[in-house]
């Protein structure tokens, strides 16, 4: 009997943590484009992410003393000095995705945004076999083509038949978004490959996941900051507000992109990997039912994208061993 409620447990933790990282995951990327809708006061990207830094580091240590105890919090926190060269790299590599990734949401549809990130897997996999000496498998190899085929699909579907000028410098939009996403996915495929080494080296693996979050939420914090200074430092001083734009709208944006790690860290803990293929290829249909049903800006989902679509979420499962 307590085998069976224990198992009714699990399977209610998976559901629930699959469930709001599908909703996580579809609205991040809606809310944030329709963030950058025309009405709107232009908020500044770089304060947004030093903000969600704020938030993720407040929910990591309040996560980390309900897991584990105030004296893991306290633990965290006195080892971050020591380990502050080893944390300093993904930190960085973090921080420069996420103000990648805004402005790959506002270049592309949220549907080939979706699709488009998913190349991280690509890019996870080479810097696995680079850093870590993984060895990737047939199947996997055919998934990596798969993958790689669907998204250009997708890529040449969202430039295809434009021959105005307005068109073309949609096309230059388009592969520049691209190219930003791409981007994001490599420095988030490195940023996981060195923490995965970094983790194995200093025997951190015993650590809980929320342990490891708070650490890095506690340095990911002031290099979010000091970025914010670099880039928009002098648009800050001249005549805008840190907050300027800032509406429900992107508050919103704030809690969905600091909830982010923190549930997919929940999903790997009470799912797995295998559910999380799931809620990302939920996630991807889901913005791209969102896109044709209410955006009114030409991305109609066609027949070619959405093979596109389909290879990419195949190739998703097919990865991961689910097929």
């Amino acid at each position: 009997m307590g085998v069976r409620t224990a198992s009714l447990a699990s399977r209610k933790h998976q559901a629930l943590a699959l469930f709001i990282l599908t909703i996580q995951n579809t609205a991040l990327v809606l809310v944030t484009k329709f963030s950058y809708r025309k009405s709107a006061t232009p908020y500044v990207v770089s304060t947004v992410i030093a903000s969600a830094e704020l938030v993720k580091l407040a929910l990591s240590y309040i996560l980390l003393v309900a897991s584990d105890g105030q004296s893991a919090a306290r633990d965290a926190l006195r080892e971050v000095p020591s380990n502050a060269t080893r944390l300093a790299v993904p930190s960085v590599l973090y921080v420069i995705q996420n103000n990648l990734l805004f402005e790959g949401v506002r270049l592309l549809s949220p549907t080939a945004y979706m699709v488009c990130s998913q190349s991280k897997i690509l890019t996870s996999t080479i810097c696995s076999v680079l850093l870590l000496g993984t060895r990737i498998t047939r199947k996997q190899y055919v998934a990596l083509l798969v993958l790689a085929c669907g998204m250009i699909m997708v890529q040449n579907e969202e430039g295809r038949g434009r021959d105005l000028p307005s068109d073309r410098a949609q096309v230059r939009q388009t592969v520049r978004g691209m190219v930003v996403v791409l981007t994001a996915a490599f420095t988030s495929g490195f940023a996981g490959a060195y923490l995965e080494k970094m983790y194995k080296e200093v025997g951190a693996q015993k650590r809980s996941v929320w342990f490891r979050n708070a650490q890095l939420a506690c340095f990911s914090l002031p290099v979010a900051l000091i970025g914010s200074v670099w880039r928009d430092g002098e648009r800050l001083r001249a005549n805008e507000s840190v907050f300027q734009g800032y509406d429900g709208v992107v508050l919103l944006v704030i809690a969905l992109q600091a909830a982010g790690g923190l549930v997919v860290a929940a999903v790997l803990r009470y799912a797995g990997n295998v559910l999380k293929c799931f809620a990302v290829s939920i996630s991807i249909c889901n913005c791209a039912l969102a896109t044709t049903v209410f955006a009114n800006d030409g991305h109609n989902l066609s027949v070619t994208a959405s093979l596109g679509i389909a290879l990419v979420i195949g190739s998703t499962f097919l990865y991961s061993n689910v097929v």
